[in-house]
């Protein structure tokens, strides 16, 4: 059906499902999947790594703590499925004008808050104004830019008042999005934790407290009953969710376990039912002896080494470059990490329309680029007699310090002098992101699955640029890339983008993510191909032995 409205009468309006009938395969017969019966234990603990740094949306990052439990919480206008397609959410549909420039979306009717108040458009237009807040300040403030929401990038200038973004409820149930130019994975976008709607009403009256048990007002599946800070979140079935009927798990907990140890230990009493991570040595035995509980999946991220560029002794690419060669990628991800690790030899990891970009070093024997590396180093002014001295920070975890240890021990043949530096998570953190370390174990992750969402971050203002990177060639290609519609045209502009980056090396990739956990063969509804590996415990459920 095409949608018309008297204001523009030159628009043409295209349905999702139009969209969805040009770019659909052929339609194939239906196996119908004879479903397991129900246990009557219908309650889930989960490894979440670390403790969340925040449950406020405008206050996470992809990859972060938060993020885990945020999936649960809160619910956006689109989501994605276990097989990372992008499906309605809070918006039961919208439509797009045929230049891409204008979207409506329209609520699924009498959706509530935990609290059974009503939830309206209204509520998307303060949440991602909210975004752009100064007093905000938030991290996620680029995703909201790479949208192209109208006057989204004069807001954060601070040339123009929130009340000017692009978004407008047109009713309760009808949210308008006014695009600067139209971007082809908008939906991929909004689809991320961000922009889900937040309770205007509970903000105001609590202030920062408002995420906590009590305060805190939601609209996802489950709603926050309990949070004891480093020992454990609770949350249980939101019975006002619009899909609560389809709702097994009854009661979620998520536990800030950083040992691995101590997370396989409870694993093995019974007490987790979905691990964080599994130490090396125990994937291996699990693999052999009891693979049905081991569960994992390829991610869109990359284990990083980040180099902070505002130390001198770091400013010298040749430096950057040396240190990089004489990583052992193959040696690190075989024997250290050890669970299928795909090597990273450029940032970005392989992804629909994407392939990795090759690299020279890949080919070369370690002789070879050990060599080359110290050809470098000795270049750069570094010898036995001025060695070459860092720190390496990461935050706790096994697998960072042996990986820490292992690095160390590949730049020592060049006299590099590594001092390790470990760090609970939230100290880590604001240690990254005030510039107070020389070089530290990082990850990128995209928030959406398309290039942009992982070079944006070395962008010279972007948030999440931790290096201090700045190079106005590489943020010109990528503006260039963001207003060239032609996809083949895009993808050739951020290969360029990629292979510069890679140049000037302001970090180490070391290995492309995948996700490996341990599980009850029980637990049932797990993704089966989603990149972005966000695990939505409304889709999980636990069957009969």
């Amino acid at each position: 059906m095409l949608y018309r409205f008297a204001a523009r009468p030159a628009r043409r309006w295209l349905s999702p499902l139009l969209l969805g009938l040009m770019l659909a395969p052929p339609l194939r017969a239906t196996t119908v999947v004879q479903q397991p019966a129900l246990s009557d234990r219908q309650t889930l603990v989960k490894g979440n790594g670390a403790e969340p740094e925040s449950l406020d949306p405008a206050q996470i990052r992809s990859g972060f703590p938060g993020e885990v439990v945020l999936v649960d919480l809160f619910e956006g206008l689109v989501s994605e499925d276990g097989q990372g397609r992008i499906v309605p959410a809070q918006a039961l549909r919208w439509e797009t004008s045929e230049d891409g420039l204008v979207w409506r979306f329209f609520l699924r009717p009498q959706l509530k808050w935990s609290n059974g108040e009503p939830l309206t458009a209204r509520d998307f237009v303060y949440a991602w104004r909210r975004l752009l807040s100064p007093e905000q300040a938030s991290p996620s403030a680029g995703l909201l830019l790479a949208t192209g929401i109208n006057n989204a990038q004069s807001i954060y200038a601070g040339a123009l008042d929130l009340d000017a973004l692009g978004v407008e409820a047109e009713s309760d149930q009808i949210l308008k999005v006014i695009l600067e130019r139209p971007v082809p994975y908008f939906l991929q976008l909004i689809s991320q934790r961000p922009f889900v709607p937040v309770n205007e009403r509970a903000i105001t009256q609590f202030g920062k407290q408002w995420t906590q048990p009590g305060k805190m007002v939601s609209n996802g599946p489950y709603r926050l009953v309990n949070w004891v800070p480093n020992e454990r979140i609770e949350a249980e079935r939101n019975v006002q969710y619009w899909d609560d009927a389809h709702t097994r798990i009854q009661r979620v907990t998520y536990l800030p376990l950083a040992s691995q140890h101590a997370e396989r230990l409870r694993y093995e009493a019974g007490e987790i039912q979905l691990t964080n991570r599994v130490a090396l040595e125990y994937y291996q035995k699990t693999m052999a002896e009891t693979p049905e509980r081991i569960w994992g999946l390829p991610l869109l991220g990359t284990y990083l080494y980040t180099f902070n560029l505002r130390r001198p002794e770091l400013q010298d690419v040749r430096v950057r470059q040396a240190l990089s060669m004489a990583v052992d990628r193959r040696l690190l991800t075989e024997k250290v990490s050890g669970q299928g690790e795909r090597p990273a030899w450029s940032l970005l990891p392989g992804m629909p329309d994407y392939q990795e970009l090759g690299s020279a070093l890949a080919l070369e024997d370690m002789p070879t680029r050990l060599a080359r590396a110290a050809a470098l180093l000795t270049e750069a002014g570094y010898n036995s007699a001025h060695p070459l001295k860092l720190t390496l920070t990461y935050n706790t975890s096994e697998n960072h310090k042996k990986l820490a240890l292992a690095v160390a021990a590949m730049w020592k043949p060049l006299g590099v002098e590594i001092t390790l530096n470990n760090m609970e998570w939230n100290a880590y953190q604001v240690a990254k992101d005030s510039g107070d370390f020389m070089l530290a174990r990082s990850f990128l992750f995209g928030d959406y699955v398309e290039p942009s969402s992982m070079l944006g971050s070395f962008r010279c203002q972007d948030p999440q640029n931790e290096s201090g990177y700045c190079n106005p060639a590489f943020d010109g290609l990528l503006q260039q890339a963001a207003d060239t519609l032609d996809g083949s045209a895009r993808t050739g502009l951020y290969r360029k983008a990629e292979q510069l980056l890679m140049e000037e090396m302001p970090v180490i990739p070391v290995y492309h993510y995948n996700q490996m956990r341990l599980v009850d063969p029980a637990l049932r509804g797990l993704p089966s191909s989603n990149l972005k590996g966000a695990i939505a415990t409304k889709d999980l459920y636990f069957s009969q032995p």
